[in-house]
């Protein structure tokens, strides 16, 4: 009976240790990536704000074959829906299975003339819960990456478009 209690007890300290911890992890979490490119606002919105057009640029859907369905695109275990847009940016709304939504946005912004830094991020809003506090520590290593490779992928199509 004690080694039950004993079990029970450093399995509830441990719970709350944990829960403690993870207490001091932020609730809103931002991933972001900028890049440089020589090309048109006209040309950047086309690429970015039509979900048809990202199969050009972005890997997964290259990989993956899209299915439209009430205004938002399944790719793979996500969602992908255009929120909103501009003549300078677009927002959407990407729910990956199993975590919480994501509020995307892409921005392009002029540096020069015929010089755009496009500005791309995922803000994160997660509950108090020990498992969705961690799992926001992978988000710059996962994310950050594909984000910098998505980018590069961008760039490139853009340059190609202003030869």
């Amino acid at each position: 009976m004690k080694l039950i209690k004993l079990v029970v007890i450093s399995l509830a300290v441990l719970g709350i240790l944990i829960t403690a911890v993870s207490a001091l992890f932020p609730s809103t979490v931002i991933v972001s990536r900028a890049i440089e490119v020589n090309a048109s606002p006209k040309q950047i919105a086309k690429y970015v704000t039509d979900l048809n057009e990202w199969k050009n640029w972005m890997s997964d859907w290259k990989e993956n074959k899209p299915v439209w369905k009430d205004g938002k695109v399944l790719i793979g275990s996500q969602t992908i829906q255009l929120v909103s847009n501009n003549d300078s940016s677009a927002t959407f709304n990407w729910v990956a299975t199993g975590q919480r939504p994501y509020l995307v946005k892409i921005e392009w912004i002029p540096l020069q003339t015929g010089t755009y830094v496009i500005h791309w991020s995922f803000e994160q809003h997660v509950r108090w819960y020990p498992w969705e506090k961690f799992q926001t520590l992978l988000n710059e290593k996962v994310l950050g990456s594909k984000m910098e490779t998505e980018l590069a992928n961008l760039r490139d199509l853009l340059s190609q478009g202003t030869n």
